[in-house]
């Protein structure tokens, strides 16, 4: 079994990861930290969890884990990560510090990054089209949860070289705004629907362009430092009354007339053999996928101007996060992908 630590188990993304994580037969977890809760119980942060165990200082969690999933905010896995993989730690990490180019990140993070030769090495964490780069990979950037919707919405279109522009709306539940941000509280939230960060100032459009940039240019299996060809979006993110879920549509005019049924086509043959993409003629709905891996991808075609509309639904938490930080884990360590991964979603 590989001994696994989480540093940041207090957030919404470490306590799902924790969930995951204690049902992993090839897992063994050695234990996680939080800087506001060293040794108080697991239950008392998370007490849908029967576990008695302390949260621990993050000192002892790396000494005792081979693999470290670094659940923290931006700016510190960056600090964290040249110590970590000196020590001969796999390393997953859930923020946005080796997602982008170190000189994008700080244009759009407003953070110098202190470990910028690193990002060369780290792999992009999206699997359904990353996939053949991640095993044995020892750095590992899991993708942000809006930017995993919008790209698999449009990746075909990318791959296919159909896309050269789209627009997205897309809407989340407040669990995507972190467990401190003063947005979730409930009388923010409560009968109330919101836009937020809106003029193409979304720290997550870069990251959802590069994808697209990479797909445009390399095809169906694009590597995290291979070729680009830019992809502009316009993002408009909305926060929705609702714990946890993600809907994105996308509004697309192709360098192609192409028909519905076509479209169709093609999104099944590029996704045919993804176990965690579901694509179907029904439109998604968050509450289809919440607790899951799975994402939820449908498509109309505008006859009357043209535009294709994609839309693509998955849990913030889990897809967006933490099922697909297990993903990630399970295929660096040459484990069965789906290991302790959930295709189907629970009514909430």
């Amino acid at each position: 079994m590989v001994r696994v630590g989480i540093l940041g188990a207090s957030g919404y993304g470490g306590g799902e990861l924790i969930r995951l994580l204690k049902r992993h037969p090839e897992v063994r977890l050695v234990g996680f930290s939080s800087r506001r809760h060293t040794d108080k119980a697991l239950f008392e942060v998370w007490p849908q969890l029967v576990d008695e165990r302390m949260f621990k200082p993050q000192e002892e969690v790396v000494a005792e884990a081979e693999v470290v999933i670094l659940a923290l905010p931006n700016g510190i896995a960056m600090e964290l990560v040249p110590g970590l993989l000196e020590a001969g730690k796999w390393v997953i990490d859930l923020s946005g510090d080796y997602r982008l180019p170190p000189e994008v990140y700080e244009a759009w993070y407003g953070l110098p990054h202190k470990s910028p030769a690193l990002y060369r090495e780290a792999v992009y964490g999206l699997p359904e089209l990353f996939r053949g780069e991640i095993p044995g990979a020892r750095l590992l950037a899991n993708p942000g949860c809006y930017v995993t919707a919008a790209t698999l919405a449009l990746a075909p279109l990318a791959a296919g070289g159909l896309l050269e522009e789209a627009s997205l709306v897309g809407m989340s539940g407040v669990s995507g705004a972190g467990r401190e941000a003063e947005e979730t509280f409930f009388a923010e939230v409560n009968e109330n629907l919101k836009p937020y960060r809106p003029g193409g100032t979304h720290r997550h459009i870069p990251e959802m362009e590069l994808n697209l940039a990479r797909l445009r240019a390399q095809g169906r299996w694009p590597r995290t430092h291979g070729a680009q060809k830019g992809v502009r979006l316009s993002f408009i993110p909305h926060l929705v009354p609702m714990t946890r879920g993600i809907l994105v549509s996308a509004f697309v005019r192709l360098n192609e007339d192409l028909s519905e049924l076509r479209l169709e086509a093609l999104y099944r043959e590029f996704y045919q053999d993804e176990p965690f993409v579901f694509f179907t003629r029904a439109l998604p709905q968050t509450k289809g996928t919440f607790a899951s891996n799975r994402v939820w991808i449908s498509l109309r075609k505008d006859e009357r101007t043209g535009l294709v509309q994609v839309f693509s639904a998955l849990d913030n938490l889990g897809k967006g996060m933490a099922s697909q930080a297990v993903q990630n884990l399970n295929l660096m360590l040459g484990f069965p992908e789906g290991l302790a991964l959930d295709r189907e979603g629970v009514w909430p």
